[in-house]
């Protein structure tokens, strides 16, 4: 198959096979196969918010997980998606002015409430009251080595059940640089004070958070019609990131990667020069691509166009600097 015929599979599930599976029996408002995928998730707490994440999206518009709570009030699974698809329906409702928007909102936090008590150390609970202060537009000044407003209160507790959440690092990152008025400057600051935490492992995907501050600064600047917002990647600073992404990646395996991740780190290698490093981060997605980043560096927001057209450009930049002596490429 040409590279050009190439057409990725953009799943939210992603690698997640097990999950992209039930999806469509959640939507039709069914719970039993939710409940054995997330008892099967075990002690992976990344892989279970992972999936909670999706879930609750998915199941908002359906009565599956008020169908599993009213058969197991006591299951924490159960207790902790309901609070998940409350805060879902509450930030839906806000985000369209509903009348209904802050009974709702009430209704989502004292059902993080009971979920938080069912389990104390669940990060669950304390993801949906971040996603719930973010929807609602709670904002407040950060701390010293991050002085920009936000949700602070709600990741603050959220980081002292789990320091370093994936979920949680990209909600922040959102509302601290998005919303009605977008500071790119707000979002690098706060990927760069995450990534420069004490004590956060090579190996978090929080590695590549600055590489979404890029992203999020690109956009800004392409709303501005700004024609040299591309430039972007090509600063010292990004290829300090670019490498820290890379070092990731090679120091990481598929359980700890996301299709999201990877996009972002394989888009980064392109247009930051490194297009033959960016051919093994396409190789590792397989199928698989994500509508972010290429649907907001694509000029026409066509994801499927632009993840294509970057994966062809990566693959002849690594057919053109192959090594035959087989050493490792130099990273970015």
């Amino acid at each position: 198959m040409s590279p050009h015929d190439f057409k990725p599979v953009m799943h939210p599930a992603g690698f997640d096979e097990p999950l992209a599976r039930i999806l469509g029996e959640v939507r039709t408002g069914h719970w039993f196969s939710m409940a054995e995928l997330l008892a099967a998730s075990g002690g992976d707490r990344r892989l279970r918010c992972t999936r909670i994440a999706l879930l609750a999206q998915v199941a908002a518009a359906s009565n599956a997980v008020d169908e599993w709570v009213a058969e197991r009030p006591y299951d924490p699974d159960a207790v902790a998606m309901a609070a998940r698809v409350a805060v879902e329906r509450a930030c839906k409702a806000v985000g369209n002015n509903m009348a209904q928007a802050q009974s709702l909102g009430r209704r989502a936090a004292e059902l993080c409430a009971e979920a938080a008590a069912m389990d104390p150390g669940d990060p669950v609970p304390y993801l949906g009251r971040l996603a719930l202060a973010a929807g609602f537009g709670e904002r407040i000044e950060g701390p010293d080595s991050c002085p920009v407003p936000g949700p602070w209160h709600a990741f603050r507790d959220l980081w002292r059940i789990d320091p370093a959440n994936r979920e949680g690092c990209h909600r922040m990152l959102s509302a601290v640089g998005g919303g009605t008025g977008p500071s790119p400057a707000a979002a690098q600051l706060f990927a760069s004070s995450i990534v420069s935490s004490v004590g956060l492992s090579s190996l978090s995907p929080l590695q590549l958070l600055p590489l979404y501050a890029l992203v999020i600064a690109y956009e800004y600047r392409k709303a501005q019609n700004d024609g040299l917002a591309h430039l972007l990647w090509t600063t010292d600073a990004a290829r300090t990131e670019m490498a820290r992404g890379w070092n990731w990646f090679t120091s990481t395996g598929k359980d700890d990667w996301l299709v999201v991740d990877l996009s972002h780190l394989a888009h980064a290698l392109v247009v930051g020069g490194r297009s033959d490093l960016a051919a093994d981060v396409f190789d590792a997605l397989g199928p698989y691509g994500s509508n972010k980043p290429w649907s907001v560096v694509s000029a026409t927001g066509d994801a499927v166009e632009e993840f294509v057209r970057a994966r062809t450009t990566a693959l002849s930049a690594a057919a053109r600097r192959s090594n035959p002596s087989g050493r490792q490429r130099a990273g970015p």
